[in-house]
């Protein structure tokens, strides 16, 4: 039987927003009848959307044992940092250019919703606004479908920043950045559009070490012995 695909693709995105926010940590078993119990849905559309997540390497299926989210790959997330750290700098650097003052009103109230979602120690909406402040840049640059494609690889970056959110300096540190980014947006720099997006995108990566000294159960064991340093490409 053919599913609507917006069932799956309801079901694989509600997924990947509790693994990304760790509500279903690294290594955490999945039960397959309890998810079809959740989601009112039979096995089929929740076997396509795990085939998928699969596929993003945030489940792990083991065909007649088990199914559970895979551990965060530190290697993995460095190397989408670089692509990440690219694309991000030439977004921002283009909504610079094109300088349209609508965008920065945009990310001013996106701006000021995080910092309402932070005094009221909601995560999730902060999370899902940091979300909209880069599509934002992403949808004024018109770079909508790199975007999609970063967010679809960025599943193990997603976790190491959620696990750097829980420490209470981090919402501070990101409306900080934001505002850095919006302020060299509204004044059509791009050179310093591309610098704001840089620091901002390499925090959580360059305390990536002590996350996992923190919750060395969250993390798998596949870490590249070359440490480097992961501006070096920027």
């Amino acid at each position: 039987m053919n599913w609507p695909g917006d069932i799956q693709n309801g079901i694989e995105a509600d997924l990947r927003r509790r693994i990304c926010m760790l509500e279903l940590p690294p290594g955490a078993a999945l039960s397959r009848a309890q998810l079809m119990e959740d989601y009112g849905v039979s096995s089929t559309p929740l076997r396509d959307a795990l085939l998928q997540l699969q596929a993003e390497g945030l489940v792990e299926i083991h065909p007649q044992s088990r199914t559970m989210v895979s551990l965060i790959d530190l290697d993995h997330a460095r190397q989408i940092h670089v692509m990440r750290n690219a694309c991000e700098q030439e977004a921002a650097a283009v909504a610079a250019r094109l300088h349209d003052p609508a965008l920065p009103r945009e990310l001013s109230q996106i701006i000021e919703l995080q910092v309402d979602a932070a005094q009221n120690g909601d995560l999730a909406a902060f999370t899902r606004l940091d979300h909209a402040f880069h599509d934002t840049i992403f949808r004024h640059a018109q770079l909508e479908k790199v975007r999609r494609v970063l967010r679809r690889e960025s599943g193990h970056i997603d976790r190491l920043r959620a696990l750097h959110l829980m420490q209470p300096e981090k919402t501070v540190q990101i409306v900080a950045d934001h505002t850095a980014v919006r302020n060299a947006i509204a004044a059509g720099d791009e050179a310093a559009a591309r610098t704001a997006i840089r620091h901002h995108l390499s925090q959580s990566i360059l305390i990536s070490e002590k996350l996992r000294e923190a919750r060395p159960e969250y993390f798998s064991h596949n870490v590249q012995p070359s440490d480097r340093r992961p501006d070096s490409a920027a």
